[in-house]
C-alpha cells in the first residue's frame, strides 16, 4: 500500500495557537472502536437524516469535521456527492482508508476528503460549481470550537 494514500496534509501539526488534541491518535482509534462502524448506526437515526436531505433535495453535501467518516460513508452509499472535512489527519485516515478499500466503487472513488478547521473553512474547502446544498456536523464537534474571547457566553446563562 502506498504511504501517501493515508497521509494529510498537517501530518498532525495542530492549528497555530491550538492544541491539537488528535496529534497522537489515541482520540482517532477510540472513536473507531466505539462510533466508527457504519452498520451500528441505527436506522431510526439514519432515516432521519436520509428524509430530511431528500425532502430538501439535496445532492450535494458537505460533511464538516467529519471524524472517521461514519456519516459521510453513510451518504456516499445512499448516493449523495459528499466533501468531508476534519481538522485531524489521524480522524480522517479512517476516512481515507474506507475510500481506499472501496474506491472500485464510482460513488467512494469520487468521495472527496480533505484537511480544513473551523478558522479557515471557507479557505480550506472548494465549493463544487454552484456550491454545497446542506452543511452538516454532526457528531460532539462544536465542543471543540475555540473560543477567543475567554467565555462561552451563551453557555453560561444555561
Amino acid at each position: 500500500m502506498v504511504d501517501s494514500v493515508y497521509r494529510t496534509r498537517s501530518l498532525g501539526v495542530g492549528v497555530v495557537g491550538l492544541p491539537d488534541q488528535y496529534a497522537d491518535g489515541k482520540a482517532a482509534k477510540v472513536w473507531q472502536l466505539y462510533i466508527g462502524d457504519t452498520r451500528s448506526r441505527t436506522e431510526e437515526y439514519k432515516c432521519w437524516l436520509l428524509s430530511l436531505l431528500r425532502k430538501h433535495g439535496v445532492q450535494k453535501v458537505l460533511d464538516v469535521a467529519c471524524g472517521t467518516g461514519v456519516d459521510s460513508i453513510m451518504l456516499v452509499e445512499e448516493g449523495f456527492k459528499v466533501v468531508s472535512v476534519d481538522a485531524s489527519d489521524k480522524m480522517l485516515k479512517y476516512a481515507l482508508k474506507e475510500r481506499w478499500e472501496r474506491r472500485k466503487e464510482s460513488a467512494f472513488d469520487n468521495w472527496v476528503i480533505d484537511e480544513a478547521n473551523w478558522l479557515t473553512l471557507p479557505e480550506d474547502v472548494k465549493k463544487p460549481g454552484d456550491g454545497f446544498d446542506a452543511v452538516i456536523c454532526l457528531g460532539n464537534s462544536f465542543a471543540h470550537l475555540p473560543d477567543f474571547k475567554g467565555k462561552n457566553t451563551k453557555a453560561k446563562k444555561l
